[in-house]
């Protein structure tokens, strides 16, 4: 045999080596993944990631390529010092990065990363060892296997893909008929997004004139509250019309308990689409899918696949990216363009029943980088934003005043940005003549604190810069123009309010709904809104959250905040609306505390010790 005719024998095994190797790994790194997820086993970070079922072909693909570049490495080398023991070193390190994924993934988080590097090492070399001494047959047995397993991830692929999308086709074929006039419903989700950073609620840069021009055509609420200050509890609330202490889904993923707005929209004839950004915490295994037909979360690109749902990806992202070279983005982000073009697709499918569409916006949340010129657009230094990053942990309340405006004009940017892309997609809409029977609503899930009482970010209070948010009803024809609603409102009445306007007649929802207000005053006993936020671990020290639970009232004048370490707050926003005189102690304010305690004590009793 030739010198030549040795080198592709030797890469061929070397590469079958490789490519069986990883797709091994990954078959067992996509069981542990999603098995230790679905009973959270897994540590916080891993736990958060784009773990689904499309993990379980995602993640052999993943390794598959990997392994086969580190393969193609070792028949190079194998190729130019024939000398050296490649074979070996290649099995070894092959082993290895199968050993050291799998106990990564179970040990994450409870020892550290050098004792995971020294267990994978000394259990790699125990099994080198062994196959080593019968290393023809083990690689023979990974040829004769490698067709099996590579079928076996195409058939995973064929069944988790092929079996969504021909669950949707059947249920959208078995929807019942909706009414002839039936109306569209989006509901757009800008998260992050406070309500103060927009022109229409007196914000003195110019963020939102298409935003704003949809206030003055439509219904804008300037005191809508939202029930958290963070996107996991206010999604399950915007799905459910339920408050956090009833869905419970704070800490673990929003259960079957209560009925969804997508699940009754169904009923009323409507297919259902969710696409979210924030592919964190609003997805399908946050408990967010029930009643949505079609649901784009994770999995839409080649980044977000190899980033969100690997563990070699995870580990380039956090050690790589992050420690070892600083980056300031997220390499996974989904544009608000992105999410334009994944809901016109969807919508572009089916032209012959009304669409309830979900959709949540990612651009105006931490870290601020929206794509120029919007970055630039009110900054007076270069590359504006970036320092205050939840992503990197590299947030810190010690930022310099210069420092917080700079990530201001970063964050006023995104606002921009956004604005501009729903511009483009009412324009789109309207294209294809769907403005004119389309409820639009525009919200957003909780707002964010720039050095207000010294905390940065959000999920760190209920003071109203965390919790105040954007509400705007747009329904030429069906709700009335340029109306403006002052009483103080929860978004967590969205469902009743959208059953109400698409006139469903049956409403499961416990509401009110919010078009009550469209046509006169707030009835006697309407319900102040509540928020809530439970203790947040491992958050910086200065947020109050990270020390306990909280609970807030919103009322036409007074907000309340109480806290189960420290205590009580009042505070008058409509006269201080930055809430720096805390009224807790003043007598004239005794009659507003004591009603807020008596209403807090009705739903919560005495949780809190509320005297």
């Amino acid at each position: 045999m030739t010198v030549k005719e040795n080198f592709w024998e030797f890469a061929k095994k070397t590469l079958v080596l490789a490519a069986g190797l990883g797709l091994i790994t990954g078959l067992v790194e996509g069981v542990l993944f999603l098995s230790l997820h679905r009973t959270g086993l897994l540590t916080w970070r891993l736990q958060n990631r784009a773990i689904w079922y499309e993990t379980l072909w995602i993640a052999p693909l993943v390794d598959l390529v990997l392994f086969s570049l580190a393969g193609g490495f070792f028949a190079l080398t194998g190729w130019l010092l024939p000398r050296l023991p490649v074979r070996k070193v290649a099995w070894f390190t092959f082993i290895f990065l199968a050993v050291f994924d799998w106990v990564f993934i179970i040990l994450f988080g409870k020892i550290s990363l050098f004792a995971i590097l020294i267990l994978a090492a000394g259990v790699s070399f125990q099994v080198f060892t062994t196959i080593v001494k019968r290393e023809s047959a083990a690689s023979s047995k990974i040829q004769r296997s490698f067709p099996w397993l590579a079928g076996a991830t195409v058939a995973l692929f064929v069944v988790i893909q092929g079996g969504g999308w021909l669950n949707e086709r059947i249920k959208t074929s078995n929807l019942p008929q909706a009414g002839t006039e039936a109306p569209n419903v989006i509901v757009i989700v800008v998260d992050t997004l406070r309500a103060d950073h927009l022109s229409s609620y007196g914000y003195e840069r110019d963020t939102s004139p298409f935003m704003d021009s949809l206030a003055v055509q439509g219904v804008i609420f300037e005191n809508a509250i939202a029930p958290s200050s963070w996107t996991q509890p206010t999604h399950a609330s915007l799905l459910t019309g339920r408050y956090t202490y009833e869905h419970q889904a704070e800490n673990t993923p929003l259960d079957d308990t209560y009925p969804t707005i997508g699940e009754i929209m169904q009923a009323n004839g409507y297919r259902t689409g969710a696409f979210s950004a924030n592919t964190l915490f609003f997805t399908r295994r946050q408990g967010h899918g029930r009643g949505f037909l079609h649901f784009e979360d994770n999995y839409q690109s080649v980044p977000d696949a190899f980033f969100n749902s690997s563990l070699y990806g995870f580990l380039f992202d956090f050690y790589g990216l992050r420690k070892a070279l600083n980056y300031e983005g997220v390499p996974t982000r989904v544009l608000a363009s992105d999410i334009n073009d994944a809901v016109l697709n969807w919508v572009d499918r089916d032209d012959e029943k009304p669409f309830l569409v979900f959709m949540n916006y990612f651009d105006v949340h931490d870290p601020y980088t929206p794509p120029e010129p919007y970055r630039s657009k009110y900054a007076s230094v270069p590359n504006p934003g970036g320092l205050i990053n939840g992503f990197m942990e590299r947030y810190s309340p010690s930022l310099t005043p210069e420092q917080i405006q700079t990530e201001i004009d970063a964050y006023d940017g995104s606002i921009a940005y956004v604005d501009d892309q729903i511009k483009v997609l009412f324009s789109e809409l309207g294209g294809r003549g769907l403005l004119e029977n389309t409820i639009v609503i525009v919200t957003s899930d909780h707002g964010e604190s720039f050095g207000e009482h010294g905390i940065l970010q959000h999920s760190a209070s209920l003071y109203l810069d965390e919790i105040h948010v954007p509400l705007i009803v747009w329904a030429p024809g069906q709700v009335p123009a340029g109306k403006t609603v002052e009483t103080p409102v929860t978004i967590t009445a969205l469902p009743s309010t959208i059953l109400s306007l698409v006139e469903a007649t049956d409403d499961p929802f416990p509401g009110p709904s919010l078009a009550v207000l469209f046509s006169g005053e707030a009835p006697a006993d309407w319900p102040d809104p509540i928020s809530e936020l439970a203790q947040m671990n491992g958050a910086a020290e200065v947020n109050p959250s990270t020390h306990g639970a909280m609970k807030s009232v919103v009322g036409v004048e007074m907000q309340y905040i109480t806290h189960e370490k420290f205590g009580e707050e009042l505070y008058n926003w409509r006269t201080d609306p930055k809430e720096t005189n805390n009224l807790v102690d003043e007598p004239s304010a005794r009659t507003a505390l004591n009603g807020f305690r008596l209403y807090l004590k009705t739903l919560f009793g005495e949780i809190f010790q509320i005297p």
